[in-house]
C-alpha cells in the first residue's frame, strides 16, 4: 500500500512553478508547510516569484532554472535538491505549454509538435527519471503529481474544438504516465505514488 501523502515538513519541488497553476500549487504548499523549490525556465519571473514568496514565507522558498525538456537539465535540478535538502518527497511534474493557434493538424510547424513533445511527455519522463530513483534511494516517502490538462477528462469525441490539435494528443501524456508508473517495482508501491494533477 502506497504511503499516505504528509506535506507538512515535506520537500517538495515543483517544476513550471513561477507562474499560472504552478505558484498556485508552490504557494498552497508553503502554506501547509513544505520547504519548496520552484523550478522554471524563465530566469526572470523565477526570480519575481521566489522573491514575491520568501517574504511571506522566508527560508523556504528557492528557485532554480530548470529546462524540463532537457535531461541533463533535469539532472543537475535533482542534483542539486538532494545535495541542498537531502530528499524530495513530493515531487511535482507541472510543467507544460500549449502548441499556440489551432487550426488544422495538418497546419502545425513541426517545431510546435517538438516543443509539445518536449515539455508536456518529455518533461514529465524526465522528472521521473531525474527524480524517482533518488527519491527511492532516500528511504523517505515519497510522491509524484502529473498535472495534465482537463481535456484528457472529457470524452474524446467531445473535446473542444478550439483546442489546439498537437495540445489535444498530448493531454493524456501526464496521465498515462502516471497510470502505468504505480504499480511497478514493489519498493516504489511502498513508498511513492503518482496522481494526476488538475
Amino acid at each position: 500500500m502506497a504511503a499516505s501523502m504528509v506535506v507538512a515538513g515535506s520537500v517538495a519541488v515543483v517544476t513550471g512553478g513561477a507562474n499560472g497553476i504552478g505558484r498556485g500549487i508552490v504557494r498552497a504548499l508553503l502554506e501547509a508547510d513544505a520547504t519548496v523549490v520552484v523550478a522554471d525556465i524563465e530566469l526572470d519571473v523565477l526570480d519575481t516569484t521566489v522573491a514575491a514568496l520568501s517574504a511571506s514565507f522566508p527560508g523556504r522558498v528557492s528557485g532554480i532554472m530548470a529546462d524540463v525538456s532537457d535531461d541533463r537539465s533535469m539532472d543537475s535540478l535533482a542534483d542539486q535538491v538532494f545535495t541542498v535538502h537531502g530528499r524530495c518527497n513530493l515531487l511535482y511534474n507541472n510543467a507544460g505549454v500549449g502548441s499556440g493557434g489551432g487550426g488544422r493538424i495538418w497546419t502545425h510547424e513541426p517545431n510546435d509538435w517538438r516543443w509539445c513533445y518536449g515539455v508536456n511527455v518529455f518533461g514529465v519522463a524526465n522528472g521521473i527519471m531525474a527524480f524517482v530513483p533518488r527519491m527511492l534511494e532516500s528511504g523517505q516517502p515519497g510522491h509524484v503529481v502529473n498535472t495534465s490538462s482537463g481535456t484528457v477528462a472529457s470524452h474524446p469525441c467531445r473535446r473542444p474544438a478550439f483546442t489546439p490539435p498537437a495540445r489535444r494528443r498530448l493531454a493524456a501524456s501526464p496521465r498515462r504516465w502516471t497510470t502505468s508508473s504505480g504499480p511497478n517495482p514493489r519498493p516504489w508501491e511502498r513508498r511513492c505514488s503518482t496522481r494526476p494533477g488538475a
